[in-house]
């Protein structure tokens, strides 16, 4: 299967699109169709659907194989993107539960001081009355 006919790189000259085409640069919606050529048989493409009329004019013309492929790398970059967003939120998350367990861990042992220390004003206090 080549990935250059006649038409694909007369068309990929004048202008080029990632992923799956929606519209034509001249607004037109855009249909599928198969090759009928020698050199990409029965291999199906996206073309602007007034092209077939103006064959003169430079309309959308792209391989659906090609647009898939350029689809799934573009998904593939963003996943890989997310994933390095959700790493860098991991650490940072991780990173502020670890400083809010030293804070717990010093709240605890203030208390446990304070707590010392009032029991033994208790003690003070009882040893006093008794």
């Amino acid at each position: 299967m080549s990935t250059d006919s006649s038409a694909s790189s007369r068309y990929s000259q004048h202008r080029q699109i990632t992923g799956v085409p929606t519209k034509c640069w001249c607004g037109r919606k855009i249909t599928t169709y198969c090759s009928q050529t020698d050199e990409n048989p029965f291999r199906r493409f996206y073309r602007c659907e007034i092209s077939i009329q103006r064959k003169n004019e430079e309309h959308l013309f792209k391989w659906i194989d090609e647009a898939l492929l350029d689809e799934t790398r573009m998904v593939d970059a963003k996943l890989m993107k997310l994933v390095d967003e959700v790493k860098v939120l991991r650490n940072e998350m991780l990173s502020s539960f670890e400083l809010q367990k030293k804070w717990v861990f010093d709240i605890e042992e203030e208390m446990k001081e304070k707590i010392k220390e009032e029991m033994m004003m208790e003690y003070a206090t009882i040893e006093e009355m008794g």
